[in-house]
């Protein structure tokens, strides 16, 4: 102990007695800390409105306006109104596209941002029937400055939040004037849809008309039946009898409804024909949202959606095959025909959509969804030209019905006149009519339940109406949209809000970094003064029988003292000089203080032990503990071996001693990383002195290699 304090003794006089020592031992302890300082004051609040302010960004406004509804609107004139309003960025406005891309390319600006001519026009596409998505032209600059385009990476989403809400107001604004106009013209929506519900009482009403003369159509086609039995039984009867049939046969062709299908094999053709280019009308329009839309909205379709759609398609497809069955054996072998290559044409629709997979890049994905938009054409097609042959079948077999009926009477009437001895032929030639006469009846039935169906319907929708003209909702929103329009378009375009509680708040980004630079400095503080100070101590007449735990520990005073005089200085310049955030400001110097003692006994034990061979290691831990401490990118989002010695780096827990200071105590963390920083130090004093003598041979080795070399200290 007395080497020891002897040692420490000595170098303390030496270190006082000589000027040089002196301004050595200030350098020690004041440059590591003006690169602390600096570095803080750099990083004070570099993402905040005052110092994003002044990165430039240039914006060019073309767009030409548009007209929606008699009303001018320019969606590009409401963008850069917001965006002069708003400092996060220093938006620098000029006058068209071909100088905002010059400035880019010269690093005038970091970014350009160009709204085109026809921006306008897309983006109130939607009210012309069509959707175009509006886009933005956005130009950048990655060389100028590494971090700036993360900075104006605020720019892109403050301009793409600005456009959606003014297209949401714009859309708002339509709504509110729309109610405006209306009511200044005396139409409420209340008295609007009392009008229609009195619209379709109306034709309510005259429904009952069309169902009587349908009706009356079907008793007079009953009769004409009844007519020719009876005239079958007086075969022989006067020829104006014969003149009255031919006129109600000709009578009975000009009522003679146009419905769609004539048996229920048709029909239920027919309904399936609807629904399938409904169906497939809806993929249609669904698969070209998906070509325009990016690949997250293409993985939302085919994780919620997909299945549904193929399990539509499935099922329309196993109907058609039923068709074909049922159509083929009612002798429609043309309809039949067309269904079964309909199944085929639905069964590879099914199949495209079963291939639509998330992990699909977006070459496949557009290439799937191309051969999907395809084969719904090709379908669609095919459909209409089914409901074209179900039309066109039905007239002609009912046309082939009629003309039959007036050939069987035109037999009859000539057997009548010309051949009385064969009235048995006559006979079955008045029974074919009658059989004709029976399909017609059931087509007029059929025409009068449709017409029957309908005006329930209409029915159904004026009662729903009625009842909507007097709901007290309607009242209440036509009511709001009259008295405050602004207010409406403001929530439409905002509608959530976002309600944020920070835990450990830390005022300011130079404050969060603080830890970083202090810590950092204190390191490079007793790496170099590993550099300056001799660890060897030389022998000396009052150093008796000198051990060399004695020489380790009397030493390693000099380091101590410059250390602490270290951590002192740059801890106090953090709160006084910096004016950091500090919670706990003497517990902040506590673990300054105490990373001077470990830091110095780190390098200390390096350079102790290995000599040059340790500053050399003492560089590498430098290196890898500013790169993987997490100091400024969280360690989770480094490669590895980072998060591997990410447990084992000093910086680590004395960052975090640092932080729980500046933001707030945690459950014993503080000392916690304390009781670690100080395993480092035991660590490295027993490392220091068990590797002293098995490195001299190496170190003496170095010592005489640098000695040949003539250049190298």
């Amino acid at each position: 102990m007395k080497n020891i304090l002897n040692i420490a003794k000595y170098d303390l006089k030496k270190i006082t007695g000589s000027v040089v020592s002196i301004i050595t031992i200030m350098g020690l302890c004041l440059v590591p800390c003006l690169y602390a300082w600096f570095n803080i004051f750099s990083n004070w609040a570099p993402y905040e409105s005052d110092a994003t302010g002044r990165i430039a960004v240039a914006v060019a406004n073309e767009d030409e306006g548009a007209k929606a509804a008699g009303l001018e609107v320019n969606v590009g004139d409401k963008i850069v109104t917001a965006l002069e309003a708003n400092e996060d960025i220093g938006w620098v406005f000029v006058s068209d596209e071909e100088t905002a891309k010059k400035g880019v390319y010269a690093s005038d600006y970091y970014a350009a941002l160009v709204i085109p001519k026809n921006f306008s026009r897309d983006v109130l596409s939607f009210m012309n029937g069509s959707l175009v998505n509006p886009k933005l032209k956005y130009y950048e600059n990655e060389k100028k400055n590494a971090i700036a385009p993360k900075i104006t990476g605020k720019a892109q989403a403050a301009v793409k939040e600005q456009v959606n809400a003014t297209f949401v107001e714009t859309l708002a604004g339509y709504v509110s004037d729309a109610a405006s106009i209306a009511d200044a013209g005396g139409a409420d929506p209340a008295s609007v849809l009392g009008d229609l519900s009195d619209k379709a009482d109306t034709l309510s009403r005259d429904m009952n008309s069309a169902i009587a003369l349908s009706q009356s159509a079907s008793a007079l086609t009953g009769a004409a039946g009844d007519l020719m039995n009876v005239s079958d039984s007086f075969i022989l009867s006067t020829q104006d009898v014969l003149d009255a049939n031919e006129k109600l046969l000709d009578s009975t062709a000009k009522n003679l409804p146009r419905s769609k299908s004539d048996t229920a094999a048709r029909d239920a053709a027919s309904k399936h024909a609807d629904r399938t280019a409904a169906t497939l009308k809806a993929l249609e329009s669904r698969t070209a949202e998906l070509l325009a839309a990016d690949k997250t909205a293409f993985d939302l379709y085919v994780t919620t959606m997909r299945d549904k759609n193929k399990a539509e398609v499935d099922a329309l497809q196993r109907e058609a095959l039923e068709h074909s069955k049922t159509l083929s054996a009612a002798g429609y072998s043309v309809l039949a025909s067309e269904y079964t290559l309909l199944a085929s044409d639905l069964g590879t629709i099914s199949a495209d959509l079963a291939a639509l997979s998330t992990e699909m890049d977006d070459t496949q994905r557009k290439a799937a969804l191309n051969k999907l938009s395809i084969d719904i054409d090709a379908a669609s097609k095919r459909v209409e030209d089914i409901k074209s042959l179900i039309d066109s079948d039905i007239r002609s077999n009912l046309a082939t019905a009629l003309s039959g009926a007036r050939n069987a009477y035109a037999s009859y009437r000539n057997a009548l006149t010309g051949a009385n001895n064969d009235l048995s032929r006559l006979s079955v030639l008045m029974s074919r009519y009658d059989k004709s006469l029976g399909q017609l009846k059931k087509s007029i039935d059929g025409t009068t339940a449709t017409l029957k169906s309908i005006q329930n319907g209409t029915d159904a929708v004026s009662g729903l109406l009625t009842n909507a003209a007097g709901n007290a909702l309607l009242r209440r929103i036509g009511n709001l949209l009259a008295n405050d329009e602004a207010a409406v378009a403001e929530y439409l375009a905002n509608p959530i809000r976002m309600e944020t509680k920070v835990f450990w708040p830390i005022e300011t980004y130079g404050s969060a970094m603080a830890p970083f630079y202090t810590v950092l400095a204190q390191w490079v503080g007793a790496l170099l003064t590993a550099v300056l100070i001799k660890a060897k101590v030389k022998k000396r007449d009052d150093l008796v029988d000198l051990k060399l735990h004695e020489w380790y520990f009397g030493r390693y005073g000099a380091y101590l003292f410059v250390g602490l005089a270290q951590g002192l200085v740059v801890s106090l310049g953090d709160l006084l000089y910096i004016h950091i955030q500090c919670r706990e400001p003497l517990l902040f110097v506590l673990t300054a203080l105490v990373n001077g003692m470990v830091f110095m006994m780190i390098n200390y034990a390096l350079v102790f032990a290995l000599d040059n061979i340790g500053l050399g290691a003492g560089v590498i831990i430098l290196v890898l503990q500013v790169a993987g401490s997490g100091g400024t990118y969280p360690v989770e989002v480094l490669p590895e071996p980072f998060p591997a010695l990410y447990p084992f780096m000093p910086f680590r827990y004395s960052m975090d001693a640092m932080r729980e200071c500046i933001g707030g105590m945690y459950d014993g963390t503080y000392w916690k990383c304390m009781g670690i920083l100080c395993i480092f130090f035991v660590v490295s004093v027993c490392l220091g002195l068990a590797l002293y003598k098995p490195a001299l041979w190496l170190n003496n080795l170095i010592a005489e290699s640098k000695a040949k070399s003539e250049i190298m200290l």
